[in-house]
């Protein structure tokens, strides 16, 4: 009983942090050091796939997103459903924000009891699963593990619109 009260109160702070920026250190911050990955992982680009903004290119491919599936289910679902990162609590909160802030709250602040203690790419497969539940495009490139190339892919939906695209944003340095 006491874990449950204890995962509802997780909810309810993640929730909360979740839509607000001050949610997860600012991207400047020192990631969590490196954990050996028990499984060899395919290797992916460190850097953003070169896109057009307009085209809503996509950034994680449909293979990634089934390790994430599993990777939830294995990491997040004791305290999580899957339900609760889809649909329009996802949208309202992430959108128009980057990949890389979903990345790096999730990095800095899961699983409860070990934050960060996962794989870099455990955190990006886990995400590419919640990009596909919300209907983002795959294509052919996996999801970077690097902060600053997820950084600069912005998540945007046309209104009205289910169909939702990631974009490829230059930001100025």
């Amino acid at each position: 009983m006491k874990h449950i009260l204890a995962c509802a109160a997780f909810v309810v702070l993640v929730a909360g942090c979740a839509s607000t920026q001050e949610g997860a250190p600012a991207s400047g911050a020192a990631p969590p050091p490196p954990v050996a990955d028990a499984a060899p992982t395919p290797p992916v680009a460190d850097a953003a796939p070169e896109a057009d903004a307009s085209s809503g290119s996509a950034f994680y491919t449909v293979a990634q997103a089934t390790r994430g599936s599993g990777l939830f289910r294995d990491n997040c679902a004791g305290c999580h459903a899957s339900s609760e990162f889809a649909g329009s609590s996802f949208v309202r909160r992430w959108t128009n924000r980057a990949v890389g802030d979903i990345y790096e709250f999730v990095l800095y602040s899961m699983p409860e009891d070990n934050p960060g203690g996962l794989p870099q790419q455990t955190y990006a497969d886990i995400i590419a699963y919640l990009l596909q539940m919300n209907d983002f495009p795959a294509g052919d490139t996996e999801l970077p593990t690097s902060l600053d190339a997820l950084m600069e892919m912005k998540m945007s939906v046309a209104a009205g619109d289910r169909g939702s695209k990631l974009s490829y944003v230059h930001t100025l340095s």
